[in-house]
């Protein structure tokens, strides 16, 4: 039980490190959130009204807990 959980506990964080790398190349301007611009490098046909949604503070920016969100709750596809 225990290697079971250690193996998803690794894939798991395998995952977020690779998703991590990903959104960390689409920062191009490297201030550590993300435009709409940015974004559509990764994600082309995001339009403004689903950055909106992704933005949940209404800051104008994606950060990194908005990106993670949106993937996890399937807004986004995960980052190839």
């Amino acid at each position: 039980m225990n290697r079971l959980i250690y193996a998803i506990g690794a894939t798991l964080g395998a995952a977020a490190i690779a998703t991590s790398a990903m959104a960390h190349e689409m920062d191009t301007d490297e201030d550590g959130l993300y435009s709409l611009a940015e974004m559509q490098t990764e994600y082309a046909t995001l339009t403004e009204e689903q950055y909106a949604e992704i933005d949940t503070n209404a800051d104008g920016a994606v950060d990194p807990a908005e990106l993670a969100a949106a993937i996890e709750n399937g807004v986004l596809p995960a980052m190839d």
